[in-house]
């Protein structure tokens, strides 16, 4: 493996000092930093190669850590967090003032998952972060399953991969939703469809509207 193996504590003094890391979701390795970080966002574009107005995904170790990423939450939301969370769903949330405004990309809106990954969720808990979550990968190279496969194009910016188990099941990322509201009605439009797809979300009583609509 190219990187150094971090362990939990190691891993959570890197995303203090403002350092990018690799770690464990439910689906493939992501790139974290401490989110609410300016210049550790700023990081994880440059090492990852990303468009700049393409916002960043965030994920959280515990609902209550919403509070600190999201404002005006929907009930919609909430009925989604009851059904899926911790799960492969993120939502579009309009983004708290403390984000940064790289992370959404000027967007002021935010996507945030609370990810099942015990590892994951330790690294939420034990550093105190919210964490960004871009898969491990330069920008259209495959994600990573395996500590072995975080793509050594990432360089040595990158300062290790917090590695725990169960590891990643790769398959599909995570699904992006946003709740459109019209009126009294509110719906949800799938931005992404991934590992939750359309008709488990219709199965479980929400109404889609078209990706375009």
């Amino acid at each position: 493996m190219p990187y150094q193996t971090l362990d939990l504590q190691t891993a959570c003094a890197a995303l203090h000092s403002g350092s990018v890391i690799a770690f464990p979701t439910e689906t493939f390795y992501g790139l974290a930093c401490n989110a609410l970080n300016p210049d550790a966002v700023g990081a994880v574009y440059a090492i990852k190669q990303r468009a700049y107005g393409l916002p960043l995904p965030v994920v959280i170790g515990d609902i209550a850590d919403l509070d600190r990423v999201a404002v005006d939450i929907h009930p919609l939301a909430h009925k989604l967090i009851d059904a899926y969370w911790p799960g492969p769903l993120s939502i579009i949330f309009t983004a708290s003032p403390e984000v940064p405004d790289l992370l959404t990309a000027g967007t002021g809106r935010i996507a945030v998952r609370f990810s099942p990954h015990p590892g994951c969720i330790a690294l939420c808990r034990t550093s105190g972060c919210v964490l960004s979550s871009s898969s491990a990968n330069i920008s259209g190279n495959p994600p990573a399953v395996t500590p072995e496969d975080v793509d050594p194009a990432l360089g040595d910016s990158l300062v290790g991969v917090y590695v725990a188990q169960p590891a990643p099941q790769g398959g599909k990322p995570s699904t992006i939703v946003e709740i459109i509201s019209s009126g009294s009605h509110s719906a949800l439009r799938v931005l992404r469809e991934g590992a939750v797809n359309r008709e488990q979300l219709c199965s479980a009583g929400f109404d889609l509207v078209m990706a375009d609509g």
